[in-house]
Parts: structure tokens; C-alpha cells; sequence
């Protein structure tokens, strides 16, 4: 299988760094930049194959898999490219920036027969799914937390909003957006409160989003890039009537080629330890296996879909 990682900055190397992992002599692998220099580069520290420099040469090219790490407003036309020339596609998170392109390019991969996977990496932690599979313990749940606050001051495109679609909720804000809706499952109604504090950047930096499940349980989440020195707590937290499940922060780890992205688990305060996982290569793993057997790709396009929704609906939809 021939893949092409399209982006050779800070996320496509953590995408070159999973596929080296996944150590498959029957993988060969390019790169992709503008830069002449730097795809060069970016091709001998990663041992590819070759290297493109114009995109218009991926979409022509051999390659089975365009592994898609670009700005949210080519999420689109560069996806909807690669699958008219019959390329399987796999995308870095948002889907896109809008409902609209959204689904053109999940109708354009129905269209031209290929797979199609967000890769959306806190889908394929295992605390979540632990955690969707200990709420049923809890009786009926009727609150949800789930929050991310750092400080961050993004160059490049995630400073311009047209470009982004927003600002940190949609770019940072959709992972935890997905853990989110995993255990509390449909909403019936969303609202929220975006600002700008600190950040520099044209979209928002902060986003508070309330969410009325429709099992009558309440979600509350808090994603920002202002808040400087926060402090370490629960990514999230449950609780219902037989008692509360906790992200435990202590236990958390997260390195620079991202192994798990959240802690341990606290179910009513007893540790449950859970087993490491390299996220990002088991996202790029599960696509590729999708692609060989020609089996549905392990998150369906639609979990992304929804996702974006969310993002949206808090948008869209301001409390105050």
C-alpha cells in the first residue's frame, strides 16, 4: 500500500511517527510539501519512498491513501480531489468548516467508491470507551464535565478565522466535543459562550457549551487556549445516581508522538488502569485495514459529522 502524508509540519510528523511504528515493510511512504527543501527533508528523516511537491502530483500519482494534514478550509476541495481520482482519504479533524462541506465530502466518497476516516485520535483512546461502558454502572446519569484549558498563542492559519471556521473550539475544542457526545450520546438542545481573552488569534479562544442530553442528563464543557497556569484537573467527569466516574489527571499521559491522551480512570475513587495505546497509530492502523479488506473504517464518517454539528450548534446558538 502506497500512502502520502500530505503536510510535513508539527501534526503530519506525528502522523509519519505512528506509520514508522506500524513498522510494515508493505507500506511505502511519500511526502508532501510546497517546499521543495523541506519535503526533501521531511522525506530522508522518514525513510518515504519520494516526495511531491505540487498536489496536483498526489492526486495524478499511484498512491492508494492521501493522508490529508492541512488547514480546515482545503479539508474540502483538497478531500473531494483525491477521491474523484479514486484515492482513499483519510483527514485530520474538523471534518471541515461547515455542515455543507461536510457532507460533500462524505457524499463524494460514496460517490467515487473509497473510504473515508476523520482522524479524530481521543475516538480511539481507550479511556472513553471504558468510560461509555462504566456510565451504564451509574444509573441515571445527570451530569457530564468535560474540559481542556491551557495557553496557547497558534501561528500560521489558526490564526485567521475564515480559514479555521472558527477559532479554538472547532480546531482544539471538536476532541473533547467527541468524548463528550461518546458518553452522554443524542442531544435534544445546545448552547454556549465564546470569547477572546489572550490568545491573538481572530476566532474565539474560549468556549463554554451547556448540552441537554436527550436521557435528561446535562453536559457542561470548557475548551480555551487563554488561561494561563491552569490547573491539572479531571478531563471528565460523570455522575448519576449510583455514583461518579473520573478522568484521573495524575495517571495522565501524553507525549510528543501521542500515546494516550487521557488518564486512568476513578470509578466511585477506584483506580482502574487501562492499557497504553499509541492513539494516532491506532487511527492510521484501523483506516489501513479498512482500506486492505475493504471492511467500514473504524470511526464512521458520520461520528464526525455529528461532532461538527456540536461545534456548531454551541456557535450558533449563545446563551448570553
Amino acid at each position: 500500500m502506497r500512502i502520502a502524508v500530505v503536510g510535513c509540519g508539527g501534526f503530519g510528523r506525528v502522523h509519519l511517527n505512528a506509520l514508522r511504528e506500524l513498522n510494515r515493510s508493505d507500506v511505502e511512504v511519500y511526502v508532501f510539501s510546497r517546499s521543495p527543501e523541506t519535503a526533501k527533508k521531511c522525506a530522508g528523516e522518514y525513510g518515504a519512498v519520494g516526495y511531491f511537491t505540487n498536489y496536483d502530483d498526489v492526486v495524478k500519482s499511484n498512491v492508494d491513501v492521501v493522508d490529508l494534514i492541512v488547514s480546515h478550509d482545503m479539508h474540502a476541495p483538497m478531500a473531494i480531489k483525491a477521491m474523484e481520482a479514486g484515492k482513499h482519504v483519510i483527514l485530520e479533524k474538523p471534518i471541515a468548516r461547515t455542515m455543507e462541506e461536510a457532507r460533500a465530502i462524505i457524499d463524494a466518497s460514496v460517490r467515487h467508491r473509497v473510504k473515508f476516516m476523520v482522524a479524530e485520535n481521543w475516538y480511539f483512546d481507550p479511556a472513553v470507551w471504558k468510560a461509555v461502558e462504566l456510565v451504564k454502572e451509574l444509573g441515571n446519569v445527570h451530569t457530564i464535565i468535560v474540559r481542556s484549558t491551557n495557553y496557547g498563542r497558534p501561528g500560521g492559519w489558526r490564526r485567521v478565522k475564515e480559514l479555521m471556521g472558527g477559532g479554538a473550539f472547532i480546531d482544539g475544542g471538536i476532541h473533547f466535543v467527541d468524548t463528550l457526545l461518546n458518553i452522554g450520546g443524542d442531544y435534544d438542545k445546545a448552547c454556549g459562550v465564546s470569547y477572546r481573552t489572550i490568545s491573538g488569534i481572530e476566532g474565539e479562544d474560549t468556549t463554554v457549551g451547556i448540552f441537554r442530553f436527550k436521557n435528561g442528563a446535562r453536559g457542561f464543557i470548557m475548551y480555551s487556549w487563554g488561561m494561563m497556569n491552569p490547573p491539572s484537573v479531571p478531563a471528565f467527569e460523570v455522575y448519576g445516581e449510583n455514583g461518579s466516574l473520573i478522568e484521573d489527571p495524575v495517571s495522565r499521559r501524553v507525549n510528543v508522538t501521542y500515546g494516550r491522551v487521557y488518564g486512568d480512570l476513578l470509578f466511585n475513587g477506584k483506580p482502574i488502569s487501562l492499557p497504553k495505546v499509541n492513539v494516532v497509530k491506532a487511527e492510521l492502523e484501523g483506516f489501513i485495514k479498512a482500506v486492505e479488506e475493504d471492511k467500514p473504517v473504524p470511526m464512521p464518517p458520520e461520528v464526525a459529522l455529528r461532532d461538527l454539528k456540536a461545534v456548531l450548534d454551541v456557535y450558533n446558538n449563545q446563551c448570553i
